[in-house]
């Protein structure tokens, strides 16, 4: 038998850019980096970075499609190496059930946006 799923919530696949602050116990930055969303639920996402994550709490950032800057707070709950040399790094969203169903809104709308555009700019004209 395989593993048994703890997740409340299921998970969208994305790939979207984003980037992260990590934060020591004062609640102060101490390192700013990029990665990709890998997957999200209204609770939780997972994260691929080249670097791993030693704090256990990061502010997750980034531009959704008017261009405003959405932020929200996370625990770290993992970081694994996975086999490509990266970290899959497990995120408890911690802010306030809207701020979270908000930001992970915006990350998914952005995703949609961007595949649609992707395919219509590789495809001019066709319609499906």
């Amino acid at each position: 038998m395989g593993l048994a799923e703890r997740r409340k919530n299921p998970r969208v696949q994305i790939c979207d850019p984003i980037s992260y602050l990590s934060l020591d116990p004062d609640e102060k930055m101490f390192q700013h980096n990029i990665a990709v969303v890998r997957n999200v639920s209204q609770t939780g996402i997972r994260i691929e970075t080249f670097q791993a994550i030693s704090a256990t709490h990061i502010t997750l950032m980034f531009f959704d499609l008017n261009t405003n800057q959405m932020e929200v707070r996370g625990e770290v709950i993992y970081c694994e190496r996975n086999d490509c040399g990266q970290y899959n790094v497990g995120i408890n969203l911690t802010g306030s059930s809207n701020e979270n169903r908000l930001f992970v809104k915006a990350l998914v709308k952005f995703y949609h946006y961007q595949k649609k555009k992707s395919h219509m700019a590789i495809s001019p004209g066709i319609q499906n």
